[in-house]
């Protein structure tokens, strides 16, 4: 069990090596494969999370949180402040723990199991576990109270994970799951019956159902021995990256360990991905303002359409379990004299926030340390850096390319499904699972062509949340945002060889007119440039985690390995531009667009004039879409990435948290604050952007993109 803060990377001299990356694969077992299924009749006899003398089950867990003192105390406390007969917030409690509390049937999970195997076997290649890691997992189970924390990329994250206990005979843990599943006909019982207690998306207002909600979970955690599973991101991510954690819920399940009610509690961060994720395409259009369809069991069923389609390999892996009494560093002392306060008075302070803070960091890390990198990943990277060449490929350039990248990847210590010794057979495979984003048209890899004329038939442009994008733009928009999905679990490994990849094509641009000082001036530079564009993207790539030096020496050792970066003893510069440059700079470049864009806009606006986030976004993507059709565009930076309003809307957090844009916690209206009151210029930041976009060994990309929307039209 890990007992650091942090597991420090390796050192830049042991880059790992593409043995070792392969090894680690031999691990994933396939667990839908015939003959290694699970049989949904067999005794369930599965391993507990926490282990008590006498076991609650689901009705006697509610009883226990409605007879507690702390809940007492908490009712007696509101009939106080409202007036209201305290036998009637009893029975409002009541009826909120009924709406809360999960429940469990073994014949319901059976049947789902059952449904679950045979539609796995129709659509997937197979769902792949890393059985070590599982079984490190369960080595020390039973101590403590146990938090399963997944990423969250599908729905179908939470199917995975109770069927995987399932099947290797764990607990199927309790499962945070939203109100829309709640009201859904039929799916709301049924998910309750497997496991899920339901919480409301927002309570602010109602501080009664957060008290009891709180109350429910503490004991969940505390007396209930299944473990309890969330997701630290707190929705989907519709663009395949990691979001900002949300430590509400991780606050509440660390209370009792706050109260010292519990010894410990276990952390284990899940890490899910997909050859192709079945939301993939409700995700591209959402991306582009098409609203979210509400959760129905009507749409449930219309959906099942999908098992005539084939969506490859699903792989699951648990991090390392991770000691919260450890990772916090708390002696029994502390743990005791906090204790003596009474649970129901319990408030986390800002020291305590700030230690969930950086644990929700570490395990937002981990998570993303062990997602599978696969095969169509690493071709939509290497097919986006030969797009900003303009540049066609056929299956031997793509195998050449998508084996250096698997090197690279491996070096860095991702793991990689792609077999090396089938690599076009796995490449052909790839592009037929995503032949709606790309296939192969007289042995050349292209775009798969998309009508305007078919998206004006599906898309109602009125109803989009932002501006009415036109038909010609979704197509070009909708393939384009398609591929990037799945350059963007790449993020993680990416960014930050990517900035130091720019900070030294700034510093080799400067030693032009200047000498070097000398190599360790140089590397204070680079190091410098570095962390600035950490700062810029921090809430994009989601990567903090005390490691920044021993990941800076990583990074360099790598671009030194591949010929891309010297830096000599007297500390002169040089820069390549090779296919791996290139690679790793085609990866940043849609991010640096957006946000030069987003500032571009801002300047337009007239200083000290409130707008709403709508307003941006329509003027952001009305201004992006002018770009796009223009017929040379090339000095402008512009890529159809910028039209993604999730990712427009983390750029204009960024630069409020970085106090570019003020926003009115009441009204939540937004202004440009003048350069004199904040000390923050956005022609400044503008300008930064706009270097580092043309220190881009490829500026002519807006003009690939134009004729991406040509070619696209001309098929109309």
């Amino acid at each position: 069990m890990k007992s650091s803060r942090v597991n420090e990377s390796p050192p830049a001299s042991n880059l790992k090596t593409s043995t070792t990356a392969g090894e680690y694969m031999l691990n994933f077992e396939n667990v839908i494969e015939t003959g290694k299924e699970a049989s949904m009749t067999r005794e369930y006899n599965p391993q507990v999370a926490y282990e008590f003398e006498r076991y609650l089950n689901p009705q006697k867990l509610k009883q226990h949180v409605l007879k507690s003192e702390k809940l007492h105390a908490i009712l007696e406390h509101y009939a106080r402040e409202t007036k209201q007969p305290l036998k009637q917030l009893e029975q409002q409690a009541k009826q909120i723990i009924d709406e809360i509390g999960l429940d469990r049937n073994m014949a319901i999970i059976r049947w789902c199991g059952i449904a679950i195997t045979a539609i796995g076997k129709r659509i997937c290649d197979g769902f792949y576990v890393n059985s070590a890691s599982m079984a490190n997992v369960r080595k020390d189970m039973g101590r403590c109270p146990v938090l399963y924390l997944p990423s969250h990329r599908s729905y179908m994250d939470f199917i995975l994970m109770s069927y995987i206990c399932y099947y290797y005979d764990i607990e199927i843990p309790g499962i945070a799951a939203g109100m829309d599943f709640h009201s859904m006909f039929g799916m709301g019982t049924m998910l309750r019956k497997t496991g899920a207690f339901f919480m409301r998306r927002s309570f602010s207002n109602d501080e009664l159902y957060w008290d009891i909600f709180r109350e429910y979970m503490y004991a969940l955690v505390a007396s209930y021995h299944i473990g309890v599973e969330f997701f630290i991101e707190g929705t989907r991510s519709r663009n395949f990256k990691a979001l900002v954690p949300k430590v509400g819920l991780l606050s509440m399940a660390l209370l009792p360990y706050f109260t010292g009610e519990v010894p410990d509690v276990t952390i284990v961060p899940v890490s899910v991905a997909y050859e192709r994720v079945l939301e993939e395409q409700l995700f591209v259009y959402e991306l582009l303002g098409v609203p979210k369809p509400k959760e129905s069991t009507k749409g449930f069923f219309k959906a099942l359409k999908i098992i005539d389609e084939r969506f490859g390999k699903m792989f699951l892996d648990f991090g390392e379990p991770i000691s919260v009494r450890e990772f916090f560093g708390h002696t029994s002392g502390q743990r005791m004299q906090r204790a003596g306060v009474g649970g129901h008075l319990q408030k986390l302070n800002r020291q305590e926030i700030e230690l969930v803070k950086q644990l929700a960091n570490e395990v937002i890390y981990q998570q993303q340390r062990r997602i599978v990198i696969n095969t169509f990943n690493l071709l939509s990277l290497y097919y986006a850096s030969q797009l900003y060449a303009q540049r066609t490929v056929n299956i031997d350039e793509l195998s050449r390319g998508l084996l250096h990248l698997k090197r690279i990847f491996e070096q860095l210590g991702s793991h990689v499904s792609t077999n090396a010794n089938n690599i076009k057979a796995d490449i052909i495979d790839a592009v037929e699972i995503h032949s709606n984003i790309v296939n192969f048209n007289r042995a050349r890899l292209q775009f798969t062509p998309m009508k305007a004329k078919q998206l004006a038939a599906q898309i109602d442009v009125k109803r989009l949340k932002a501006h009415a994008l036109s038909p010609q733009t979704m197509a070009v928009a909708v393939p384009m945002l398609a591929l990037q999905l799945y350059i963007n679990p790449c993020m993680f490994w990416l960014a930050r060889p990517a900035y130091l990849l720019l900070a030294g094509l700034k510093e080799q641009q400067r030693q032009k007119s200047n000498t070097p000082e000398s190599r360790s001036a140089t590397l204070a530079a680079l190091h410098t440039h570095v962390t600035s564009m950490d700062t810029l993207f921090q809430h994009e790539f989601i990567i903090e985690s005390n490691r920044e030096a021993v990941e800076f020496e990583t990074h360099l050792q790598l671009l030194v390995n591949e010929n891309v970066l010297q830096l000599e003893p007297n500390g002169s510069i040089s820069v390549k531009d090779n296919e791996c440059s290139r690679v790793i700079l085609a990866a940043l470049a849609p991010f640096l667009c957006l946000y030069y864009q987003l500032a571009v806009t801002l300047r337009q606006l007239p200083l000290d004039v409130e707008f709403s986030n709508k307003d941006l976004l329509v003027r952001v993507q009305q201004h992006v879409e002018r770009l796009l059709q223009q017929q040379d565009g090339a000095a402008s930076h512009v890529h159809p990435y910028c039209l993604a309003l999730d990712n427009l809307n983390i750029a204009i957090y960024a630069l409020i948290q970085r106090g570019y844009i003020l926003k009115s916690r009441e009204t939540g209206q937004m202004l440009i604050p003048s350069a004199q009151s904040t000390g923050k210029c956005l022609k400044e930041l503008e300008l930064q952007l706009l270097e580092y976009c043309q220190l881009m060994p490829f500026a002519q990309y807006s003009i690939a993109a134009n004729q991406q929307a040509q070619f696209h039209i001309a098929k109309l």
